[in-house]
């Protein structure tokens, strides 16, 4: 018996041994501290869109928080032992940093790190510095950069106020923004009417002291994350920007979008969320072909037009009609599926409850003729079934054709899709071709919204909560539609729940 023991002892030993080798440890490293809004965009959609497609990563995460701290030669040497020691036992298999002074701390002491003699593959997002492209072991190094486009956000400017001639871009005089500002400066030339004026420091102070007097001046900032007060403390990027908009006279613009608060009117801006997600798919990539060989950095940012829809108006700006169709709108009035949400769950559960009763009252009605007069074809009261399921998705369809709103319905258990009349007209999507599809809303889902919608889907599915989320969809002759989509399950016997359903609200 004893022997017995200390066999499966040994043989438990050996699988657990297996199944922690099994594991992805990756190690991730960011300039700033966990809560800066931009850092911690990066890491969610990064750990997000990794989890969405594998079951098996451990994450380990460091931050420098250089918005504080002075990266010192001191400075460096210090976290760099104090992580060694750390991570000393742990096999670290990828290595992911976040702006360019955790990958500048990554590069000057690769050799260093974790002690250990394989190469280990290194990838970034919210880098700058586009010189660190030639600088990089292209054999180690990949990753995603963060280029400030400043064309769009000139003419962006110009469309707001075409006699406006002096552009003023602030920044909190870091290498970040050194690096922005080299990029715009290379831009500068083509605008030949135009003049912009570069004006930072790390106090906030002395940056104010610079700004203009002229009504309706355009501030754009770069990046402020480091500005400081008179006592040497670190400012929240809220506080700043509230400092600067104490300035009536200016109408501020940025291109970052989380520099999104009260006060800031938008503009065509780098995207944390884009940056930690476009990461992990070349982390993907690598992990599918076990080589960086095939895998190029991103050069062109991600980037997108975002918009403050109550600071536009406080700016007596318009946006053109493109822009606006491509542009992500915040602020806005609450719209009608989130002013009814409430209604709209207990309309739904009134319509899901109503069809599980008449759909048992139909079957215990079916069994009982069935038995009462067994010369009635049994598939003659499937078909009476049927025409009477279809009645009540024909009532559900009357109830979405108002206000833009659509409806679906899963069916888990049958692999069963339906989508309310009102979804097939706007997507132009032909009915049936995809009938016996229980995929085929995925089909429509834009591409950069598939994961979410995905993750939104499996989180219902299995924790029989509700979301309510943005994206976008296209139909499939091409037309893009940006929609408000609430997803909703009824309690179910099945657990995971197997009833979902969805009300799309097209905006």
């Amino acid at each position: 018996m004893l022997h017995l023991l200390k066999l499966l002892f040994v043989i438990y030993g050996l699988l657990t041994s297996l199944h922690a080798s099994s594991k992805i440890e990756i190690f991730t490293l960011h300039s700033y501290s966990q809560e800066y809004p931009w850092t911690k965009s990066q890491h969610e959609a990064f750990v997000d869109t990794l989890v969405l497609n594998k079951n098996n990563i451990q994450f380990h995460s460091e931050y420098l928080d250089t918005k504080r701290l002075n990266m010192t030669q001191e400075y460096q040497d210090e976290f760099l032992a104090y992580i060694n020691k750390k991570y000393n036992d742990t096999d670290i298999d990828i290595i992911y940093v976040t702006d360019d002074n955790a990958l500048t701390f990554i590069h000057n002491n690769y050799k260093k790190l974790f002690k250990k003699e394989k190469n280990t593959p290194v990838f970034f997002s919210g880098v700058n510095n586009l010189n660190m492209h030639k600088q990089l072991a292209s054999d180690i190094f990949k990753g995603v950069y963060e280029v400030k486009e400043v064309k769009e956000n000139i003419e962006l400017i110009k469309q707001f106020s075409p006699q406006t001639r002096d552009i003023y871009f602030i920044g909190d005089d870091s290498h970040t923004y050194h690096s922005i500002k080299e990029t715009i400066e290379q831009e500068a030339h083509t605008f030949k009417n135009m003049t912009f004026h570069y004006i930072s420091d790390i106090y906030l102070s002395k940056v104010l002291a610079q700004l203009p007097s002229q009504n309706r001046s355009f501030i754009v900032l770069t990046t402020i994350g480091h500005f400081k007060d008179e006592a040497n403390n670190t400012l929240l990027v809220e506080e700043s920007i509230a400092k600067i908009k104490e300035k009536q006279n200016i109408i501020l613009l940025t291109m970052e979008d989380a520099y999104m608060y009260k006060g800031v009117v938008g503009g065509y801006v780098t995207n944390g969320s884009s940056q930690g997600r476009e990461a992990a798919k070349l982390v993907l990539k690598y992990l599918q072909n076990k080589s960086l060989e095939d895998i190029k950095s991103l050069l062109k940012s991600p980037n997108t037009y975002i918009f403050n829809s109550k600071e536009l108006v406080n700016a007596r700006v318009i946006l053109s009609e493109y822009i606006s169709r491509n542009a992500t709108i915040i602020g806005k009035d609450i719209d009608f599926i989130t002013k009814n949400q409430s209604l709209l769950l207990s309309i739904l559960a009134l319509i899901v409850i109503g069809l599980i009763f008449t759909i048992v009252l139909i079957y215990a009605f079916l069994r009982k003729k069935h038995y009462q007069n067994s010369q009635t074809p049994l598939n003659e009261e499937c078909a009476h079934i049927k025409s009477k399921l279809n009645a009540k998705d024909q009532f559900i369809n009357n109830i979405m054709l108002f206000d833009d709103i659509a409806y679906w319905r899963l069916d888990t258990v049958a692999d069963e899709l339906f989508l309310s009349q009102n979804l097939l007209d706007i997507l132009s999507i032909d009915g049936d071709i995809y009938k016996n599809d229980p995929n085929a809303l995925s089909y429509f889902i834009h591409e950069h919204d598939k994961a979410l919608f995905q993750k939104n889907l499996h989180m219902v599915k299995e924790k029989n909560t509700s979301v309510n989320f943005t994206h976008q969809i296209i139909s499939s002759d091409k037309k893009l539609f940006k929609v408000k989509h609430l997803i909703y399950t009824q309690y179910s016997e099945h657990k995971p729940s197997s009833l979902i359903l969805g009300i799309i609200k097209f905006e």
